[in-house]
């Protein structure tokens, strides 16, 4: 599937904020405020995040899609390599959730800290995506390090 495909499967509220980026409202909870964000990887796979939360299971599910879609066909070439691309992206993404997971687990040790529900809701989605990341490094003979 194409970025462009993608676009055109998500009804309204798509807005460009860039080169190859996009902002829209999330098909997968009732989105008054665009919170899904919408670009093109370097090796043609289709990045998308949900800033309320959404997993990638439920954006894909909503918009009629397979999480496989999003990403580029597997060609083999003429020695029967299958193209791959950097897993850099994975892992940044990762890095980014176990600070926030970090982050909020010092907020919760610390008895003078001001830890609320909403701390803890965060800490779950975060601890929900570092899951999701580690089983897909598992089993994407696809990425390269």
């Amino acid at each position: 599937m194409t970025i462009e495909e993608l676009l055109g499967k998500i009804p309204h509220g798509v807005r460009k904020t860039g080169r190859g980026r996009w902002l829209a409202r999330c098909c997968a909870h009732s989105d008054e405020n665009p919170s899904l964000s919408i670009s093109e990887g370097t090796g043609g796979q289709i990045l998308i995040h949900c800033f309320a939360g959404c997993s990638i299971d439920e954006i894909t599910g909503a918009l009629g899609l397979d999480v496989a879609d999003l990403f580029p066909e597997r060609l083999e070439f003429s020695k029967g390599r299958v193209p791959r691309f950097p897993a850099h992206e994975t892992l940044m993404a990762l890095a980014d959730e176990i600070q926030i997971a970090a982050l909020l687990l010092t907020k919760w040790n610390d008895p003078n800290s001001d830890w609320c529900t909403e701390g803890y809701d965060r800490l779950m989605v975060a601890n929900a995506r570092i899951q999701d990341g580690v089983t897909l490094i598992r089993g994407a003979p696809w990425l390269t390090i």
